[in-house]
């Protein structure tokens, strides 16, 4: 009886070790919106509150030139604490997910690079973008990871 008890532990432990490749899409495409969004905002801010009343191409130079930035500020945490949360779905694979999660990013940006027809400080942005992500997604696997080994040690 008590071998059944460890068996069934065993599988129900094994059950959350495999990558949820539906929550990998869902979060890579949620995270390229929600980095997206905060650039349209900060666009706002900035022409609304802190500089309005210029013309509408003083406003897009500025956007081409800030959202980069803002994808580079806002990406690094919010990748960090999405990986984080979103990582502990995969058990023992947080991390192999959340850079799975990653790697939907370039698959994106490089294509809207070729045929944005990006230029030499694009390319720049969209790796120094690319890296910092792929750092924050690594080190919020490595956090999910230790909190799922830290649960499965106190259960």
């Amino acid at each position: 009886m008590q071998e059944a008890t460890v068996h069934a532990k065993a599988v129900s432990q094994a059950k959350g070790d495999h990558i949820p490749w539906g929550w990998v899409a869902i979060t890579a495409v949620g995270l390229v919106v929600a980095v997206t969004l905060a650039a349209f905002a900060w666009v706002g801010i900035y022409s609304y509150l802190i500089h309005p009343g210029e013309a509408l191409p003083y406003y897009q130079n500025h956007a081409q030139f800030a959202s980069p930035i803002v994808s580079i500020v806002v990406g690094i945490p919010v990748w960090f604490f999405a990986c984080r949360w979103v990582g502990r779905k995969a058990g023992t694979r947080a991390v192999a997910m959340c850079l799975s999660a990653w790697l939907i990013v370039p698959l994106i940006d490089i294509p809207l690079g070729i045929f944005g027809q990006a230029k030499a400080y694009d390319w720049g942005m969209i790796a120094i973008s690319g890296s910092t992500k792929l750092l924050a997604a690594y080190l919020g696997g490595r956090a999910a990871l230790k909190c799922v080994l830290r649960m499965r040690r106190v259960s």
